[in-house]
């Protein structure tokens, strides 16, 4: 084994013995990642409810996550977004309603599904575009019914608009607005996670990203950008629906001054 061989391979186990120890330093954290109190329902709008669940570990990061659950006239439900699993947040989703819909809607909110589907066999899986021509994905196990698209199915169509935002890299994020209390579900675009309540190292790369700021991560934009005319056309599409509320995985919903505030979030791309 030549030198540089060798400075490659002690650099790489440098690298990883250091995303192994942030990512136990981040989870030993007093800070909660997340908000409390987690894998319950809490009352978002009407026919609407947040889970909020974790904190998941991303790259050494501790995040927050969150579930919105949509019900439907028929008093079907649409879980956008599932979070971890629980016998007991089942057994409150079914004083709401019937679930059957699973929604993965983008390529990196899925890892929760398979659990999901297992508990709700009977229930459709829809997909972003691209999420089932992932290996990691197609090894799993999980069975995509559906693929999510630019214009809503008719299970949902009376009740619930969306639009697709896609990127370079294959990356693709579904956006839903529930027509009846005027909220707006993204997953990524816009991210809100405060300071105060995640890990040091976790609140660092928030702020430095643009992630703790209530706007589009700052890693993200030149996926996003590379939409081009399309993307512009997308964040009109949003701005335009002036929401009273704006709910997404990561963070503090916008919930006064919807509009304003997701307007002021995507103004870097218009």
């Amino acid at each position: 084994m030549d030198r540089n061989t060798k400075l490659a391979l002690g650099g790489a186990a440098v690298a990883a013995g250091a995303v192994a120890w942030l990512a136990a330093r981040e989870r030993n954290s007093d800070a909660p990642a997340s908000y409390p109190p987690l894998d319950v329902l809490k009352p978002f709008g009407k026919h609407v409810w947040i889970v909020d669940s974790g904190p998941m570990i991303a790259s050494g990061l501790s995040l927050p996550i969150r579930m919105t659950v949509l019900r439907l006239p028929d008093r079907s439900l649409m879980l956008h977004s599932p979070t971890r699993f629980t016998p007991a947040l089942a057994a409150a989703l079914a004083e709401l309603g019937v679930v059957r819909h699973l929604i993965a809607p983008n390529i990196a909110h899925w890892t929760r599904l398979p659990a999901w589907q297992r508990a709700y066999p009977k229930a459709l899986l829809w997909a972003a575009p691209g999420l089932g021509e992932r290996g990691q994905v197609q090894r799993s196990g999980l069975r995509i019914d559906r693929e999510l698209g630019a214009v809503p199915p008719p299970e949902w169509a009376e009740a619930v608009d969306q639009g697709l935002i896609a990127g370079a890299a294959g990356f693709n994020e579904v956006w839903f607005h529930h027509r009846a209390s005027r909220t707006l579900v993204l997953t990524d675009v816009v991210q809100h996670m405060e300071p105060e309540r995640l890990p040091p190292v976790t609140a660092f790369i928030a702020r430095l990203s643009g992630g703790a700021w209530g706007t589009t991560p700052r890693y993200l934009r030149p996926v996003l950008r590379f939409g081009g005319r399309d993307l512009r056309a997308a964040v009109a599409t949003l701005v335009a629906l002036a929401p009273e509320r704006v709910v997404f995985a990561h963070g503090r919903p916008f919930t006064e001054d919807a509009a304003g505030q997701l307007r002021r979030a995507l103004a870097w791309a218009e």
